[in-house]
């Protein structure tokens, strides 16, 4: 096979309003660190590309919007690139030029969080939307330009740098730390080798929310300093995150005794060595497997519903003292929706499958997407390595399980704080794992397979 990794900076250059907390009250207040693109090319009887940003995440505007430009240059389809966001919340949420997709509520020009969507102005966004098409096109012509030969190899252990945010009690759901949450702990390792063994590109994906940090100034958290940690350990090469099924996972490292902490800039940097270190031990000491054979590729876009929720049960979120001021103006803002006859009832969902070998998928959901899905998943395909990705081709929401929106709480909640008129239902859940398998059947068998590559 034929590869190529690159990076480029894409830090702001002026201050801007950084999403992921709805407490923020002004703009960013200086860099901890740089954030960056990341674009990695794969070829061999397919040509695939992978693009990781340290962003909160972006809207299907945003990724409809790159991947045309990318076609437009490249002749690649939309299934043929892979959009993750690392989900930092340190960072902005990415829109494009069509208005269409968009998700609205946020801005990076914004001074403070919208009343209305009237009070949005997207001129900002748009400036650095350009910016980043165009970093982005530069990259994939960069990559398609200098291609070497090589070998792609797969190794595959267990991290606990997360543990489950939601715990229940007798006294119902709490946001608090809970060990005996069974988690998806996989942490996924690809290496990519030239044809002397030099090791130039380094891609890892684990499922946790980057938010060890809550100060207003710009950083890649966590995961960010893990890709430091790891290029520093083997120069020469770029480290790349692809982030997992994070909807209810925190870091470990904000866990102080029976609740959850904000950490400082220093244990931010700890966790990410430590992360960086889980990857290393497992480049070490676990077999790994090189990655031979057809590369397969099938999208699909299935329908997500909400329950007919009306004025009353919004106007009844409004009227909640005890509910943050950020969730009572999206819920004011919902209203009105409601009122224009605009109002988000069906979600368009994109999966993406990848077949890589015979036995090994990536299979990237749109999304905030908690753990369950990728136990649920991983359950279907008992016979291969998988790797399940949230955050993935747009972010629009959570996506929760039918057991969330039984149990309530955030992530059952958050369709208010994203435009929809009422609650996911928990048919969706059926509808991810039915089209999965859809996918999973739609790809041709491989030809090739696995090789094992023993250790020294």
């Amino acid at each position: 096979m034929k590869f190529a990794v690159v990076k480029q900076c894409i830090t702001p250059d002026t201050p801007v309003f950084l999403a992921g907390f709805g407490t923020r009250d002004r703009k960013s207040e200086g860099v901890l660190d740089d954030i960056f693109v990341k674009v990695a090319w794969l070829e061999s009887t397919d040509q695939l590309v992978v693009i990781t940003l340290d962003a909160l995440g972006g809207d299907r505007s945003f990724v409809t919007d790159i991947k045309k430009a990318i076609r437009k240059v490249s002749g690649l389809k939309a299934e043929q690139v892979l959009i993750n966001f690392s989900h930092t919340h340190c960072s902005v949420f990415l829109t494009g030029e069509a208005q269409e997709g968009r998700r609205g509520g946020y801005s990076l020009g914004q001074e403070r969080w919208p009343e209305n969507d009237t009070d949005i102005d997207y001129t900002e966004d748009i400036r650095y939307f350009r910016f980043i098409r165009d970093t982005i096109v530069g990259l994939v012509k960069q990559c398609s330009e200098n291609l070497v030969e090589g070998t792609l190899q797969l190794m595959k252990g267990i991290s606990k740098a997360g543990v489950c945010r939601r715990l229940m009690t007798d006294e119902g759901l709490l946001f608090k730390p809970n060990f005996q949450a069974e988690t998806d702990q996989d942490l996924f390792v690809l290496q990519f080798q030239d044809s002397q063994g030099e090791l130039k590109g380094l891609l890892f994906s684990y499922g946790c929310h980057p938010t060890c940090i809550g100060p207003n100034k710009i950083s890649a958290e966590f995961v960010g300093q893990a890709c430091t940690e790891l290029e520093a350990s083997f120069p020469g090469s770029i480290a790349i995150f692809l982030q997992g099924c994070a909807a209810d996972i925190k870091p470990l490292k904000t866990v102080i005794g029976e609740r959850f902490k904000s950490c400082s800039e220093e244990e931010m940097r700890e966790a990410g060595v430590e992360l960086a270190e889980d990857v290393k031990r497992i480049m070490s000491e676990c077999e790994a497997v090189q990655l031979t054979g057809e590369m397969q590729t099938v999208e699909l876009e299935v329908r997500l519903f909400t329950e007919p929720w009306g004025l009353t049960e919004m106007l009844a979120i409004v009227d909640d003292e005890t509910k943050t001021d950020y969730r009572r103006r999206a819920a004011r803002r919902t209203i009105e929706a409601i009122y224009e006859g605009r109002v988000r009832k069906i979600l368009p969902f994109t999966i993406t499958v990848w077949g890589l070998s015979e036995g090994f998928r990536i299979i990237a959901l749109e999304g905030e997407v908690p753990t369950e899905y990728a136990l649920q998943i991983k359950r279907l395909f008992t016979t291969m390595n998988v790797m399940v990705l949230g955050y993935s081709n747009g972010v629009p929401t959570y996506i929760p399980t039918r057991q969330i929106l039984i149990e309530g709480g955030y992530e059952a909640e958050a369709f208010v704080l994203h435009g929809y008129r009422g609650p996911f239902v928990p048919e969706n859940e059926w509808i991810i794992l039915g089209a999965v398998k859809e996918a999973e059947k739609r790809l041709q068998t491989p030809k090739g397979g696995l090789i094992i590559v023993n250790k020294s």
